[in-house]
C-alpha cells in the first residue's frame, strides 16, 4: 500500500483533471491562480490544505478520501476526524479506470 513517502498528490490531481474535461485556463480560474501555477501543482508532491480544498471543489472530487485509501489509513487515524462537505459525485467508469491504474502504479512503487 502507498505511504506518505511515495504519495504524489500532484499526479493524483493531474489524473482527475485529465478526466474532468476542463481546460487548464478554466481550472486555473476556478482555483484562482495562473496557468503556470496549475502545471506547478501537477509537479508537486505536497500541497497547501487551502489550495487542496479549492482543487477539490473545482474538480468536484474529494482527494482526502483518495489519500485515506492510498495510504491505508485506519479508523483510529486523526484524518478520520476531518470532515469537509464538497458534494462529491460517483466516479464514472473512465475515472474509476484511471484511479485503478494510479493505485497499481503506487503499489508497484511501494514494493520497490
Amino acid at each position: 500500500m502507498a505511504t506518505e513517502q511515495n504519495l504524489h498528490i500532484g499526479q493524483l490531481i493531474k489524473s482527475v483533471f485529465d478526466e474532468s474535461g476542463l481546460s487548464v485556463a478554466e481550472f486555473a480560474r476556478r482555483i484562482n491562480c495562473g496557468r503556470p501555477n496549475v502545471y506547478s501543482i501537477f509537479e508537486r508532491s505536497t500541497i497547501d490544505v487551502k489550495q487542496l480544498v479549492a482543487v477539490c471543489k473545482a474538480l468536484n472530487h474529494n482527494f482526502l478520501n483518495d489519500i485515506e485509501i492510498l495510504c491505508d489509513i485506519n479508523q483510529d487515524s486523526p484524518l478520520q476526524s476531518i470532515n469537509i462537505n464538497l458534494n462529491i459525485t460517483d466516479l464514472d467508469s473512465g475515472k474509476a479506470a484511471k484511479v485503478a491504474r494510479f493505485l497499481n502504479e503506487l503499489n508497484d512503487l511501494d514494493r520497490q
